[in-house]
């Protein structure tokens, strides 16, 4: 397979502002159309894809900022002309629930003839849907979720899958140097139920393994929590000098208000879920100072133009810190190279055109970074990828593009 590098050519993206505010005539609500689950679109002239993901719920401020980066990037490939067909985004809301983006994949393969699915922010979810999608003989980009699991070179639905993010030992991996470098005396941990959560737990144990470190004592809540008092006091009592926070967004505020409420000075180090609006706005003020895992790198080009074009659509506030926008923007320009090498075919076709594709121009990852996929590694981030937050004032804001991340 010719390796494929793709780059903006005439349309920037800080053009896309200009245009995109017009109607979205290539993504609409999911709609039916083809033959159910050729995986090779919708038309000669146009290809569809899919979209499932939370677009209500606790982890909308996930979802609804994936679906605008996907429709940025439709919008700027059906505007700039660069492909021969034009892209239409075929989107479901499955509330982050596992059974419900099941039957969502199957009414994609059934009713949509989608060529490819782009998978949302929540790993159970994507768990639950991927064998449905690959078992119609449909790929798979992962863009968002992290679990460990979700590539699977021992899965059936390996060859058709494909995560564009980085996994949780990735980042667990550059994130654990934080908490060597401050020689802390009791490390502890907490998270979710959920898969994102638990596999995030054995990720952290893993790697601080790996590292000479131990976790003290790890706590655990149900997702959408509304009171964590009992894990906050429990991780106090037990003497815990820093804490590593891998809970989604809302989960995650609810805790460091408790912290602060509690009077407890601890350090605080956390997942990339921090980077959730829905953490920026109901922390307020307790969010400040925590260190976190980002894929943007405000020292790098495409990074800024993405984030005044996409702000320019939706609004500072949509995705204030553009992890999840950018992804689901790059996602789909990965897409668009492995199309046009495969011919607009689905299937092995494109999978195997995707084995081939590199993104070194992408919106996330840090400066000299790149997103690529081979024949035996379906994980797109190369090294050095990862770049880290911190809050300040209320504010997202680059905290470091130098601490160094290796591929697991």
């Amino acid at each position: 397979m010719k390796n494929t590098s793709t780059s903006r050519r005439a349309v920037t993206i800080a053009a896309i502002a200009l245009t995109v505010s017009a109607a979205l005539a290539g993504c609409a609500p999911a709609a039916s159309g083809g033959d159910a689950g050729s995986g090779d679109g919708a038309s000669s002239d146009t290809i569809k894809i899919g979209y499932i993901g939370p677009l209500t719920g606790g982890s909308a401020s996930l979802g609804v900022p994936a679906q605008h980066g996907f429709e940025l990037a439709v919008q700027h490939l059906n505007d700039s002309g660069e492909l021969d067909r034009k892209i239409e985004l075929v989107s479901v809301d499955d509330e982050a629930d596992p059974t419900k983006s099941a039957a969502a994949a199957q009414r994609m393969i059934d009713e949509d003839d989608v060529v490819a699915v782009l998978g949302g922010p929540n790993s159970g979810p994507v768990l639950a849907n991927n064998p449905i999608i690959t078992g119609a003989g449909v790929v798979q980009l992962i863009t968002i979720a992290q679990s460990d699991n979700l590539i699977d070179p021992e899965s059936p639905g390996y060859d058709l899958t494909f995560q564009v993010t980085e996994n949780n030992t990735y980042n667990v991996g550059a994130t654990v140097q934080f908490f060597l470098d401050a020689d802390y005396d009791s490390i502890c941990a907490v998270a979710d139920t959920t898969e994102y959560g638990q596999s995030g737990i054995a990720a952290i144990e893993k790697v601080f393994a790996d590292n000479g470190l131990e976790i003290a004592q790890k706590v655990s809540h149900e997702v959408n929590a509304t009171d964590l008092t009992p894990q906050v006091l429990s991780l106090r009592d037990a003497g815990c000098d820093s804490i590593y926070l891998f809970s989604y967004g809302q989960d995650a505020a609810v805790f460091m208000k408790t912290v602060n409420q509690i009077g407890w000075d601890v350090d605080v180090i956390g997942g990339r879920a921090l980077n959730q609006a829905a953490f920026l706005s109901i922390a307020g003020d307790a969010g400040d100072g925590l260190i976190f895992p980002s894929v943007i790198d405000l020292d790098k080009k495409e990074a800024t133009d993405f984030i005044a074009a996409y702000d320019e659509e939706y609004g500072a506030d949509d995705d204030p810190a553009h992890t999840f926008s950018a992804l689901a923007y790059d996602s789909v320009m990965l897409l668009a190279e492995a199309l046009k090498a495969s011919d607009y075919k689905g299937g092995d076709d494109l999978a195997a055109a995707l084995s081939g594709v590199t993104l070194d121009d992408a919106v996330t990852g840090r400066a000299g970074s790149s997103l690529s996929f081979t024949p035996g590694d379906h994980r797109a981030p190369s090294d050095d990828f990862q770049t880290f937050f911190t809050i300040e004032d209320g504010a997202f804001t680059m905290y470091s593009n130098s601490v160094p991340s290796t591929r697991p």
